[in-house]
């Protein structure tokens, strides 16, 4: 089997292991599905003797009226992932530029481009700033942005994100905004109002994390192209939605309050884990999503929290990070005391 890059993989640990971990290492909302989303895709299984609808309808009009876009400029896939890949397949650009260190995905759709990387330096606590404007050159086809970026949850200043979009148009270089986190960001601005302004700019958006739905494959993008969406339509399957996942995705989009609620929430408990770890001489990054960068001397800290029953992401694998970089998602605050209790006794033991 092909090697696993991303969090959440609880089958190999219960495999290794014999017992399901407490799972710091994916960034899911940890108070779980609300009611209402539960009961609408209890109501959908009716539903699955017939085919998905291949235009998602219902979720389109659900989302464009929580989005304040038109239904016509969203594409609707099975997941963020599914919709990077159609990106690629219909854009296929030559020369792209993304970040150091970011989501892997982006990279591994685009296999056969030239990539540029600009990357993000320790010594700034991995923001986004303006030397990124030097590396948008006439020659790129697509820059690919991840804001709150992943693994650092570090946003972009929404002016020089807005400087990046009139670069890019004056160069004509597609530009593609994952915004998968920012519901987590209290007060997050997306890039949903200049759509219109900016033909060639793509937003991807997924209800996986924010209504803790990652089993339930959900995501979509927003772009004034319509040809681009058109594209994304023949770039495979029709039915890449499932009936499920629809009545799934029209329930989460009436679910705002809970959106702001658990922002808030989430909030509390990152300035709480991130004091805490501190407290203990690890570098936390000074992130605005659910999750936190973390860097530790020790750069077998994934293994042995493992054997504690505790899962975070190992951030060595990340271009442009190192071993000793570790990224642990932002929970509740008993999940963050278990994690605080075994880097104590992990010290203890040591010393």
């Amino acid at each position: 089997m092909p090697e696993y890059v991303h969090g959440g993989d609880v089958y190999s640990y219960t495999a290794r292991f014999g017992s399901v971990p407490v799972d710091l290492s994916a960034n899911i909302n940890p108070y779980g599905i609300p009611e209402r989303v539960r009961q609408a895709m209890r109501d959908a299984i009716e539903a699955c003797t017939q085919y998905p609808d291949p235009f998602c309808r219902a979720p389109r009009q659900a989302i464009a009226e929580a989005e304040g876009v038109a239904p016509d400029r969203i594409y609707c896939g099975s997941g963020a992932a599914d919709v990077l890949d159609r990106l690629a397949a219909v854009l296929r650009p030559k020369t792209a530029l993304l970040l150091a260190p970011t989501f892997a995905e982006y990279e591994r759709t685009l296999a056969g481009a030239e990539l540029r990387f600009h990357t993000l330096r320790a010594d700034e606590d991995f923001a986004v700033t303006e030397r990124i404007l030097q590396d948008i050159t006439p020659d790129l086809d697509a820059v690919y942005l991840c804001n709150p970026n992943n693994p650092t949850g570090r946003t972009i200043d929404p002016a020089l994100l807005r400087d990046i979009a009139v670069r890019c148009a004056q160069i004509g270089a597609r530009l593609i905004v994952d915004e998968c986190f920012l519901d987590f960001v209290p007060g997050g601005e997306t890039l949903a109002p200049y759509l219109d302004e900016f033909p060639s700019l793509v937003l991807l958006r997924a209800y996986t994390k924010m209504y803790a739905v990652p089993g339930v494959r959900f995501g979509w993008c927003m772009t004034a192209d319509t040809a681009l969406i058109e594209g994304l339509y023949r770039a495979g399957q029709p039915w890449n939605v499932s009936v499920v996942a629809q009545a799934c995705a029209v329930a989460c989009a009436g679910e705002r309050d809970y959106a702001r609620q658990t922002a808030a929430r989430i909030a509390a408990e990152r300035a709480y884990l991130t004091e805490s770890l501190t407290a203990r001489g690890l570098w936390v990054c000074p992130g605005e999503a659910n999750f936190l960068l973390l860097r530790a001397r020790d750069t077998d800290l994934q293994d042995k929290l493992a054997r504690r029953g505790i899962l975070i992401r190992d951030c060595a694998n990340y271009r442009g990070l190192a071993r000793g970089y570790y990224r642990t998602a932002v929970k509740t605050r008993e999940e963050s005391k278990s994690l605080l209790a075994a880097l104590d006794d992990i010290r203890k033991e040591e010393t």
